[in-house]
């Protein structure tokens, strides 16, 4: 039976299953479980009767309050809603309109870059970030059926979510990177209408390329999280560990939940 990595869900642009990733000990994450995704406000009835179809038990939103009453997910009755900020507002600037955006971005071509990199620093060291982790650990060794968990455009703060997952689950650093950058594929074609709209509107080259940076998956974005995690926990199943709570047990349970 075929699986599809990025799923046709038509009301969104990055909603991709995490299963088929093959550990380090050979073993296959399992498909149909484990699904990441950007926002979920504009799933139409069809949309919603695939999550149905899915199986998807819970909706793990990773957003702040504001972005969530801008744009509230739609979801079917069988899903159940679980509010999970990353952060209290929206640092990843994700959710915010090209008029809105600060002003540096218009004139220093490396703000948007460098602003997304202290982003993942910030998620890498900050206790509430950890705490929407573990909220995220805890659902998964529940085991009640698929979960999905999302932000705005599913590549920040649901990217930095689905490397700890892989990374759990003993899928390899690389391998867990390169569904991290996935994100750019299926953003592709967003982002080039975006671009393009932004030139028709006659917006400095500047601010372009900023806002590119805010809506691509960069590897420095992630190395500056992992970075971040190097210093202060020596390496990423320490960090999960001890900043997200997770027992060595846990990570057994997750293995045999989600690996065969």
């Amino acid at each position: 039976m075929a699986h599809e990595r990025i799923l046709p869900i038509m009301h969104t642009h990055n909603f991709r299953d995490l299963g088929g990733y093959k550990t380090t000990t050979g073993q296959i994450v399992k498909w149909g479980h484990i699904f990441r995704a950007d926002k979920l406000d504009r799933l139409s009835k069809d949309d919603q009767a695939k999550l149905i179809q899915l199986n998807i038990k819970f909706d793990i939103d990773l957003r702040s309050k504001e972005e969530i009453r801008v744009s509230p997910d739609r979801l079917p009755d069988q899903v159940q809603y679980l509010f999970n900020p990353v952060f209290a507002q929206d640092v990843t600037d994700s959710s915010k309109n090209v008029d809105h955006l600060d002003q540096s971005l218009q004139t220093d071509p490396q703000a948007g870059l460098q602003h997304i990199q202290n982003v993942y620093h910030e998620m890498a060291t900050s206790n509430a970030a950890a705490a929407a982790f573990q909220v995220i650990f805890k659902h998964l060794l529940s085991n009640d059926g698929g979960i999905v968990f999302h932000c705005t455009a599913g590549k920040d703060r649901t990217g930095m979510s689905a490397y700890l997952i892989l990374r759990a689950l003993g899928v390899d650093e690389k391998v867990a990177k390169k569904d991290y950058l996935l994100t750019n594929t299926a953003l592709k074609n967003f982002l080039n209408g975006q671009q393009a709209m932004l030139r028709a509107a006659n917006k400095p080259q500047t601010l372009i390329d900023n806002y590119t940076a805010l809506w691509t998956a960069h590897s420095s974005y992630l190395s500056s999280a992992l970075s971040a995690i190097k210093d202060h926990y020596q390496d990423v199943y320490h960090y999960l560990t001890e900043a997200v709570g997770l027992s060595r047990n846990d990570i057994i349970d997750l293995r045999k939940l989600y690996l065969s």
